[in-house]
């Protein structure tokens, strides 16, 4: 499963609200970030995303957990959308964004690390 691991990331609320909503266009479609939810303890946040590619459109959220002060980017595996290059792209958008509001953030393990982007 495509996961980043965000080492040092003081809390999945502080993640959250560094993501605001995305809109970008890639060469053959678009990514979305449409909305965001967290849960009541601030421990999981869901990113409500959307990968148009080539005419196919994929809804699915992408899920910020906490393990300990640090914070994992990850599909939620109930939506479990194809694994395409604007699904990864998106995931690693969303972790720069993270990486970005705050610099003791790091990343970690990931087998993303082709699709973390600054920009598109």
């Amino acid at each position: 499963m495509p996961h980043i691991v965000l080492e040092k990331a003081d809390s999945v609320k502080k993640c959250f609200d560094a993501i605001e909503p995305i809109m970008e266009k890639i060469s053959n479609g678009i990514l979305k970030i449409t909305d965001k939810y967290i849960n009541a303890q601030e421990t999981s946040a869901l990113l409500e995303s959307i990968a148009i590619e080539g005419g196919k459109n994929q809804t699915f959220f992408i899920q910020l957990s906490s393990k300990g002060d640090a914070v994992t980017v990850r599909l939620l595996p109930v939506t479990d959308p194809e694994k395409t290059n604007g699904v990864k792209t998106l995931m690693g958008l969303v972790a720069n964004k993270i990486k970005l509001s705050n610099s003791n953030i790091s990343y970690g393990k990931t087998n993303l690390q082709d699709y973390i982007v600054t920009e598109i």
